[in-house]
C-alpha cells in the first residue's frame, strides 16, 4: 500500500487559506515556509499521526520562474475557482513502486528551509482516459524525502483524517480503475454520483476529505 505523505490545500492567498483551514478546524497553522524554486509559500498542519495538510498559494512576491508550479497552481480556470473558495487541489504519496513511474514527470529537487525533497508530479500518459486528467488533482503526486520528515517536528492535536475522497460522476467512473491499478493508497476512496438526463458534470472530478475532530466528536469535510 503506498503511503500517504500529505493532503494540499490551494487558496488565491495564503492569508485567506489559513483562515478558512483554522477557522474549519479550529487548529493554528505553522509558520509561512517558502519553496522558492516552485514560487509557492504555505502553511501546514498535522491532521494525523503520520499525515500532514498543506495549505498553498502562490507567492506574490515571486520572481519569473522557469517552470510550472506543482498541482496546476498555474492554471486559469483553477485560480478562478480559488477566488471563489480555498479547496483540496491534490495529494502526496510516498514513492515505493517503480512500475508507475512511467505515469510521472522525472523526479525534481524541491526544498522548504532544512527540508528537503525529490517529487514527480502526474504526467501526460497519466491522461490515457481522458485529457488533461492529469492536472486536476486525482492522480497522487509523489515524494521521496532526502532529510527529516517535517511531520516529526509537528504538534500533536486533536485531529485525526477520516478519509480521502475522489468524487466522480457516472460517466467518468473509468478514472476509479486507472487510480486503483497504481496500487493501494492509505486513506483514499471513491464516491461516485448518479447522474440525472443531460446533467452537467462540470464540477466533477473533484476531491474532499474528512477529519474527524476529536474533542468536539465531529466529522469536517474540507
Amino acid at each position: 500500500m503506498h503511503k500517504l505523505d500529505h493532503v494540499v490545500i490551494a487558496a488565491n492567498n495564503l492569508d485567506e487559506g489559513t483562515s478558512y483551514v483554522e477557522n474549519k478546524l479550529n487548529v493554528k497553522l505553522s509558520n509561512i515556509g517558502y519553496h522558492r524554486d516552485m514560487g509557492t509559500h504555505n502553511r501546514v498542519v498535522k491532521i494525523s499521526k503520520s499525515v500532514y495538510l498543506e495549505v498553498i498559494s502562490i507567492d506574490p512576491n515571486c520572481g519569473h520562474l522557469n517552470s510550472k508550479r506543482w498541482f496546476n497552481l498555474d492554471s486559469l480556470k483553477l485560480q478562478s475557482q480559488l477566488r471563489k473558495s480555498p479547496q483540496v487541489i491534490g495529494y502526496v504519496i510516498e514513492n515505493v513502486d517503480i512500475k508507475i513511474l512511467k505515469y510521472y514527470e522525472p523526479f525534481f529537487k524541491a526544498s522548504r528551509g532544512d527540508y528537503k525533497w525529490k517529487f514527480a508530479m502526474p504526467g501526460t500518459k497519466a491522461s490515457i482516459l481522458a485529457d488533461q486528467t492529469h492536472l486536476n488533482g486525482i492522480i497522487p503526486s509523489l515524494i521521496n524525502w532526502e532529510s527529516e520528515k517535517p511531520i516529526n517536528k509537528m504538534q500533536d492535536n486533536h485531529l485525526n483524517l477520516e478519509k480521502i475522497e475522489v468524487l466522480l460522476s457516472e460517466s467518468q467512473s473509468t478514472y476509479k480503475n486507472f487510480i486503483n491499478s497504481l496500487g493501494a493508497i492509505e486513506k483514499l476512496t471513491f464516491s461516485i454520483t448518479k447522474q440525472k438526463n443531460n446533467s452537467s458534470t462540470v464540477d466533477y472530478p473533484k476531491l474532499k476529505i474528512n477529519i474527524e475532530d476529536k474533542i468536539r466528536d465531529t466529522i469536517i469535510t474540507l
